[in-house]
């Protein structure tokens, strides 16, 4: 992963996060009033100014962190 990116985000930056963010929550099952929503929000934003912008690597490597926390 590059360094923390801390540039602001775009509309388009925030959509692709918020897709993975929901793929992440149907793949995993999360209801949207479950306490899990912000550490997988956290995960998915965290990831992205690391400097993971694919979204399919994206979401990989979110399912992948959320496996190896459960």
């Amino acid at each position: 992963m590059t360094k923390w990116r801390n540039e602001p985000m775009l509309p388009d930056h925030v959509g692709l996060c918020q897709r993975v963010f929901d793929a992440a929550k149907v793949a995993r099952k999360i209801p949207d009033d479950s306490d899990a929503n912000d550490p997988v929000a956290a995960l998915v934003l965290t990831l992205y100014r690391h400097g993971v912008w694919e979204e399919e690597e994206l979401l990989r490597r979110v399912l992948k962190a959320l496996d190896e926390k459960s």
